[in-house]
């Protein structure tokens, strides 16, 4: 492909492999397979013959012949190879989640913004359509002013057999915990994404079925003040589970699913309903808006919501496009993770801000103990 973008794909397991394909069968527009890097020789020799390959990132920083990256290895190597990447002057997209601490991905974001870098995390869902009508919703102010949240998300069913697959999984070692920031650090980020960050966090998490360490269940409650709260449920043990964020605010109710928006807009606010009713009950008109994935699901379904991620990202080196996922805003769904696990191993509410340090002290322990 003439004047392509020069793609390096560091980590070719199974989501990086994933993302070869797409470029080698040209759906990446504007962009094309350069080198692939693995430790793994067995998985390097698909690949030999038709591009090449290196063992490690440094020696293909060491080549430079490619203008990007995307990093989709396990999650510690994430910011050591996204920053080396940086300094060597090239753009830069990681598979989430972005770091397994805030604390590294402060730093990230420090070096982020010292060399003005392009840098993107892959949280794909911020390219569903019924996410970004539910973002465009409470942006406009239709929702108006927060009232409550729940989100549940159980539908990330993964067996013993996902877990032996690759030894790392459902470990503080290999990938920094479970359920929540292998899974659902997805939804985190849309829940982030549209209705901001909480004041304080209470958890409980356990291990249900499964021979791991870390989680797969996970409850929460997420304080935003003024009696706000947003109760999670998530878990990856529960068969056919369920996807859903609802969000209520004075003016009206989103409910959403990976494939449905509703939005139920109130005629007038609920503070005026109830500063007018005089016989102890109260209601007004009412109008519901819907807004479905649409064909574009089946498209998904076959290429995966990762392509339409990765595309963006080759769209801002090319044309300026805005990034739909800077890795800058990867911290708050971290932030959210973190502070559930702080939460569940001290048994107490957390504060947000928390302890960087003490969080990587309480992780540290958590590692030793495996």
């Amino acid at each position: 492909m003439a004047n392509a973008l020069k793609i390096a794909i560091i980590g070719a397991g199974r989501m990086g492999g994933a993302h070869i394909i797409n470029l080698i069968k040209g759906r990446v527009k504007g962009a094309c397979l350069s080198a692939v890097c693995d430790i793994d020789e067995s998985v390097l020799g698909k690949y030999k013959n038709k591009f090449p390959v290196f063992n490690t990132y440094e020696e293909l920083i060491k080549d430079g012949n490619f203008d990007a990256a995307l990093i989709a290895t396990p999650h510690y190597f994430h910011v050591p190879i996204a920053s080396a990447l940086i300094n060597a002057g090239k753009a830069v997209y990681i598979e989430k989640p972005v770091a397994v601490t805030t604390k590294a991905a402060k730093e990230l974001n420090a070096l982020i913004a010292e060399k003005d870098a392009v840098c993107a995390v892959g949280y794909n869902q911020r390219t569903n359509p019924t996410y970004i009508f539910a973002k465009d919703i409470i942006e406009s102010g239709r929702l108006g002013a927060l009232k409550r949240a729940n989100f549940i998300v159980t539908d990330w069913y993964r067996s013993d057999a996902y877990y032996k697959q690759n030894p790392w999984r459902g470990s503080y070692t290999g990938e920094g915990g479970g359920v929540l920031i292998n899974q659902c650090v997805h939804q985190l980020d849309i829940l982030s994404w549209l209705i901001g960050m909480p004041q304080s966090v209470y958890a409980h998490i356990a291990t249900k079925g499964r021979m791991i360490t870390a989680e797969n269940a996970v409850t929460a409650l997420l304080d935003y003040g003024n009696g706000v709260f947003c109760t999670i449920s998530a878990s990856g043990h529960e068969l056919h589970g369920t996807n859903l964020i609802e969000i209520a605010g004075e003016k009206g109710k989103l409910t959403l699913t990976r494939s449905k928006a509703k939005f139920v807009e109130f005629e007038k606010a609920e503070p005026e309903i109830n500063a007018e009713t005089t016989d102890g009950y109260g209601s007004c008109a009412k109008k519901t808006h819907t807004k479905y994935y649409g064909v574009a699901q089946i498209r998904d379904s076959l290429y995966g919501q990762q392509l339409l991620s990765f595309q963006n990202f080759v769209n801002r080196i090319l044309y300026g496009e805005k990034l739909s996922a800077p890795a800058e805003e990867g911290i708050n769904a971290l932030t959210l993770i973190n502070s559930i696990y702080l939460s569940a191993w001290k048994n107490k509410e957390i504060i947000l801000p928390f302890d960087d340090t003490e969080y990587e002290n309480y992780l540290n322990n958590k590692i030793k103990e495996e």
